[in-house]
Formats: structure tokens, sequence, C-alpha cells
């Protein structure tokens, strides 16, 4: 009796010390670095697979199982923290504080395979640049092209040194190569791509995804050298913000942002601008070295969960100029536009696009749809350039998983009209619009073939009405040699429709004249690429290393002629072009106080031309670098004051050919087709209070500017300047803005 009784004790309070285990529970409050919580956070155990989420407060209650030893705890934008089991008192409630996540590994990315994938776990390597990181490195209130050449292998291109177009390059391909996404819908024609990336202030975008390699099997022509993709922000709570800045060039910048919800509805709206008519002549060439605009934008991101439904929208306005003293100032332009005595160049530009993306309830198939109108008034010299481009698109997709395998495939249909009064259009004696429907499928397979290994494969079919059918496919693998060391290898095939006022400005702006021999046929590629990514963590610090190599090698390569004064000539040829390099990056965070980051690459870009004798020659590819260097860094101080430091040093860069005159109008030479190589340094700080942030800085420290005017021909004194017969405006390698302190603030003026 003895025995069972203790028996029975035994099991007794064996059942009640698992009872009491299995009551455990952790109770907790997720905050950030601020003290501010960090609502809907998870946490969750990865050994026992089991979890919860924080409520809007910030606040997790989870019961805790027997065989747990560790619990973590995540939100997107901050480190992952372990919160070890036996160390803590369950007993009581706990505060836990994450640190932001400068490096973004734990960001769910789409541009790779139109799908949302964590940034590790994706086939395609995906870079993620956030826009707050952008913005702590700028004058404030900038805009993508202001920012892009933080990135490393991507630059900004300036094709005109009077008007200031630029374009992306990545990999040392212009920019006529690299496709523009907004939410993962293309959205940017031809003509957008030549002023209209200045249209999109930092402050309408979340984060920036960026691709390398031809992305062609998803998104079709342009994407040849990589894809760069704009996530709009989301509505969260109801805020009001007003940022402005403003340098001693004149430069006013801002933004009013509004986020605000009305039922089921969120919108996130704001109205942008930027203004600058302060005449700079540093340089001494007679032109200002800052382009005099006024640029405005109004813009609106609303979602309706309920309807799973996502709409944005923008409108963009920019009037450009620059030229003598005599043509901008007291905007005397707006009379002299075409004047072929004094010169200038003026651009009136007006640009709205729609776009968005809806699901149908718990089907496999969503819609994505965009739509733009992009009209350019313009005058270089005496020479008037308008043109104006209407797009449309639409992507229904269809996904699904069937066990290892995850399909996507869907249809396209991309609309195209463009117009202008230049010898693109020309049809003889008259002007054809150039009109383009350009319908296509796609499919893409996600295979997982173990924990280790991944394959995605795809393949595109568009028809061109001008070119028939083109067909692009894809290979991606991925190897994980465990959960932060992976492996990735890329392959695929691009293509592209030549646009010769997007390949070309000198046919405006100078004084060549286009002349086009035939019938343009589509530049075909083929790409591979090999790349490792490791990440680290120790204590409070963590980080990234990476290294990548590529090769892409291009037929039909169209190739400007600029041999014969006076003309860009265009013809198919045999030419061909490559594409090779490789890059390193380093990224190091401790804890929330210190960001580093450093990007180097190496490239080689060249393109085959015809000598006298026919015979092709290879030669590098027009402002393509042979090296470059990115860095940057971030140290905040005690009472909220931070102090950001990037540079961005470009080696030699390929020149296009330009021609020195003397008096008479007669050559004496030309300048050397390689640049000198080309630093800048930028410093900001920051002081931090509970609503307002100030900050000044300095862009161009030690004011080091090109050593040439990006301006050649000038010294022809028989004609009035600009106007003479090798006046040139491309030889751009290096800043022409000397050293530029500025000062500006970021006011939350509501904030709940």
């Amino acid at each position: 009796m003895r025995i069972s009784i203790l028996i029975f004790l035994f099991i007794a309070s064996f059942l009640s010390g698992v009872y009491s285990v299995e009551a455990q529970e952790l109770k907790a409050i997720v905050k950030d670095e601020k003290g501010d919580p960090l609502p809907f956070a998870t946490a969750y155990d990865n050994e026992l697979a089991y979890g919860t989420t924080a409520d809007g407060n910030g606040q997790i209650f989870l019961k805790i199982k027997t065989a747990s030893k560790e619990i973590w705890i995540s939100h997107v934008g901050y480190q992952k923290k372990k919160i070890e089991l036996d160390k803590i008192d369950l007993s009581q409630f706990q505060e836990i504080n994450l640190i932001p996540d400068k490096l973004g590994l734990n960001e769910v990315v789409v541009s790779g395979q139109m799908q949302a994938r964590s940034l590790r776990n994706s086939p395609v390597k995906v870079e993620v640049f956030k826009a707050d990181f952008l913005n702590d490195f700028s004058q404030g209130s900038g805009n993508l092209m202001e920012n892009i050449s933080m990135v490393n292998g991507i630059q900004e291109n300036v094709a005109c040194g009077v008007c200031y177009t630029n374009e992306i390059s990545i990999n040392g391909l212009e920019g006529a190569y690299t496709s523009l996404l907004i939410n993962g819908i293309p959205i940017y024609g031809n003509l957008a791509t030549v002023y209209g990336l200045n249209s999109i202030p930092t402050d309408m975008m979340e984060k920036i995804e960026v691709v390398r390699g031809p992305g062609s099997t998803l998104y079709g022509s342009e994407a040849m050298a990589g894809v760069i993709n704009i996530i709009t922000p989301h509505a969260e709570n109801r805020t009001l913000n007003l940022n402005s800045s403003i340098s001693q060039f004149g430069e006013w910048k801002g933004n009013l942002i509004s986020q605000h919800g009305e039922k089921d509805w969120k919108h996130f709206s704001g109205f942008h601008w930027d203004v600058a008519n302060q005449f700079v002549d540093d340089n001494g060439d007679l032109f200002s070295d800052v382009v005099l605009r006024d640029r405005f934008s109004v813009f609106n991101f609303s979602e309706n969960e309920k309807k799973q439904l996502s709409i944005g929208g923008k409108y963009y306005y920019e009037d450009r100029r620059n030229g003598v003293l005599e043509y901008v100032k007291d905007r005397n332009y707006k009379q002299l536009r075409g004047s072929d005595e004094v010169y200038g160049e003026s651009i009136y530009t007006h640009r709205w696009e729609i776009f968005g993306n809806k699901n149908f309830g718990d089907s496999p198939f969503r819609l994505q749809f965009s739509a733009s109108q992009h009209w350019q008034d313009s005058y270089y010299g005496d020479t008037f350039y308008e043109a104006e481009q209407y797009q449309a698109f639409a992507n229904f997709i269809y996904e699904n998983q069937w066990g290892d395998h995850n399909l996507l495939s869907g249809v396209s249909q991309r609309l195209s009209y463009y117009d202008d009064n230049s010898a693109a259009t020309e049809n003889g004696t008259s002007n054809q619009a150039d009109l383009q429907i350009i319908p296509g499928i796609f499919v893409q397979d996600e295979w997982k073939i173990s924990e280790a290994w991944k394959a995605l494969s795809g393949a595109r079919l568009d028809y061109y009405n001008r070119h028939g059918l083109i067909f692009s496919p894809r290979l991606n693998i991925q190897y994980q040699l465990s959960e932060w060391t992976n492996f990735r290898f890329n392959s695929g095939t691009g293509f592209r429709i030549v646009n010769l006022f997007t390949e070309d400005h000198a046919f405006v702006s100078g004084q060549r004249e286009l002349l086009i021999k035939e019938d343009l046929d589509p530049e075909r590629s083929f790409n591979v690429g090999l790349g490792f990514q490791h990440v680290y963590t120790f204590g409070n610090q963590q980080g990234s290393f990476e290294l990548d190599g590529f090769y892409t090698y291009f037929t039909n390569k169209i190739i400007p002629d600029y041999d014969t004064p006076g003309f860009i000539i265009y013809a198919n040829s045999e030419a061909y072009a490559y594409t090779r390099g490789l890059s390193a990056n380093l990224n190091h965070q401790v804890g929330a106080d210190f960001y580093l980051n450093l990007g180097a690459q190496w490239q080689n870009a060249r393109q085959a031309e015809s000598n006298d004798d026919g015979i092709l020659e290879e030669k590098p590819i027009i402002y393509s670098r042979d090296w470059s260097a990115v860095g940057s860094v971030e140290y905040s101080f005690p009472l909220g004051i931070k102090l950001n430091y990037n540079f961005n040093w470009n080696g030699p860069t390929a020149m296009p050919e330009v021609f020195d005159v003397n008096e008479m109008g007669e050559i004496v030479g030309t300048r050397s087709d390689i640049s000198p190589s080309f630093m800048m340094h930028n410093l900001k700080i920051r002081k931090e209070y509970k609503r307002i942030e100030v900050f000044a800085g300095v862009r161009n420290v030690f004011d080091n500017v090109q050593e040439f005017s990006p301006l050649s021909g000038t010294q022809d004194k028989t004609v009035p300047l600009g106007f003479g017969e090798y006046f040139d405006t491309a030889y751009n390698y290096g800043s022409l803005m000397g050293r530029n302190f500025f000062i500006g603030f970021d006011w939350k003026i509501i904030s709940e």
C-alpha cells in the first residue's frame, strides 16, 4: 500500500512539474532603439517551429514549451535577437530592444522573380537599399538619380554638360540597358528615362531593389544590364511630415508627406519640389555649373486590404534650362527659346502615371497594371524638339505551389506610342509615329531540389510587330552552404529595341545631325554570373561579405558612329560588345551606433567597331569606367547626433570623341578618349529631437571638379557661342559643382 502511495505521489509530482513548465509564458514588450514599441513583431522557436505575433502595442504573450531553449524576436527592418530562456526570469515582464538592420538581411524582395522572397532565400541575387539610408547621406529631399551612385557598380552618367540629362549605368552599360520599375511594374518608357528619372523623390520610396544581369525573361526589353525596382511606402499611423533643405548654390528642395486612412483605405500622399535659379560658373565656360530648374511632383499611394487592391499615381512637371547668362537671367529664356544668337537649352516636361496591383481572394491569380503619358517641349539652341510617349502595360499572373515546385506564369500586354519631330520618326517626306503593340507570355519554375539546392528556370516569348517573335530564357541556381552562406549562379539572354532619342542625346544637343542608314534590328545578349555571400554575427555586431563575377556578350550591337564630323550615323553591323568584371562588397554594423559599407568593382566593357579597312577593332564602351569604389560610414553620438560620410571614387572613364578648335573654328586637336580618375567626398551631421531633425553638411568636401569644361568647340569666334560646327556638350566624367554647403530640417508635424 505504501509503495502504491509513493508511486502515486511521484507521478503527481512529475505531472505537476510538467504542468508548471508548460504553463510558463514569455511576457514581453518589443521596442526599437529609441524605446518606441514595435507593433506586430514576431517571437518564435526555430527548432520546435512555434511562435506568435505581438499586438499593435508591441506586447508578446507566448506559451513556452518544455523543450524550448531559445526564442528569436524579429521585426522587418531590425536585427533578430535571441532570447536564451535559462538566462531570464519568465515570471517577470521583459523589455526587448531591437537594433535597426542597416544591412537589410531580413528584407523581403520581389524583383528577382516577381514573387515575395526573403533576401537570403532568393535564387536571384537582389541588393536592397532603404530610402532612409539613402536620405541619411544626401542633401535631404533628394531623388533617385542623386543617390543611386552610392550603390557599388552603378553610376550616374551625364550625357550633356548644358541640360545635364543623365542615365543609370549598371556594370559599364549605358542607361538604355537598364529597366526601371515601380512595385515590379514597368512604367518608364524610353523618352521618360532621359529626364524623368529626376522626378522620383526619395520620399516616395520605401526602398530600392537592384538586380544585375538580363531580366528580359520577366520584364522584357531594356532589362539587359539589370533591373531597378522602386518599392513605394505603405501608410501606417496618421502622420504629417515636412522636410526641406537649401544649398549655397540656391538649390531648394523639400517634401510635404501625409499618411492617413479612411475606413478600409490607407493613403500615402506627398508633394515634392526642387528649385534652383542661381547662375554659378566656377569653371569659366560661360554656362552655369548647376542646371536651373523648377521641378514639382505630386503623388499618392492607396491600399485597401479588404479589396486586396493597391493603386498609385504621380504627376510631374519640370521647367529645366541652362545656357549663357543672357539666356537664363531674369528668365529671359522664355522669350529667347529657339534663338540662333544666344545659346541656351530649355526643356518643359509634363508626365503623369498610374499603376496598381489587384489580388483575387484566395485564388492564385493577380493583376498588375500601369499607364503613363510623357510630353516634352524643348529647344537645344535653335533646334526644336517636341516628343510625346504613351505607355500602357498589364500583367495577368498565375502562381501556385506543386510539391517542391513553385510555378509562376502569365500573359502580358504592352502598348507604346511614340512621336517626335526628329529623324527618328521620319518616313520618307512625312512623319510616322511609332506604335508598338507587344503581347508576351512567360513561365517560371522555382524548384526546391533539397534543403541546400534551389533552381529557378524561366522563359519568355514576346511578339514585336517590327521584329517578330523574340525568345528569352533564364536559369538561376542557388546553393545554400548554411543559413547565412550562399553561392549563386545565373545565366540568361536579353534583348533590347533601339530608341534613338534615349540612345544619343547628342543629335539635339550640339551641332550633329542624325543619319539612320537602315531599319535597326534588336540587340541580343547572353549573360553568366557567379556570386558568393556570407553573413556573419558576433556579439552585437553583424556584417556581410559579397563577391560577384559577371560576363555579358552582345550581338548585333548598335553603335553610333561619331567619326564623321557633324553627324551621328546608325546602322546594323556585325559588331559585338562585352562587359565583364568582378565586384566585392563589405557591410558591417556595430549595434545601433556604427555602420560601414565598402564596395569596389573592376570591369572591362568593350565594343568592336570596324576600322577603315573593315576590320573589327575593340574599343571601350563610352562612359564605362575601368574601376570604381564606394564607401559610407554612419556613427551615432550621444544626445541624438549622427555623422554620415560617404565617398565615390571613379577610375579612368572612356569618353566620346570631341574636337577642340581655334578662333577660326578650325580643328586643332581632340581631347583624350580616357578621363582621369575622380573622387567625391560628402559629409553630413544630424541632430534628432522628439519631433524634428536638423542637419547640415557639405557635398564635394575637397572641392574636386573635373579638369575640363564638358563643353568643347567653344573657342570658335566666327559664330555666337554654342553655334559652332564642332560645339559639343558630351565631355562629362566628374562633378562641375565645387564645394557646396547645405542645411535643412525634417519635421514630424503630426505623429500618432
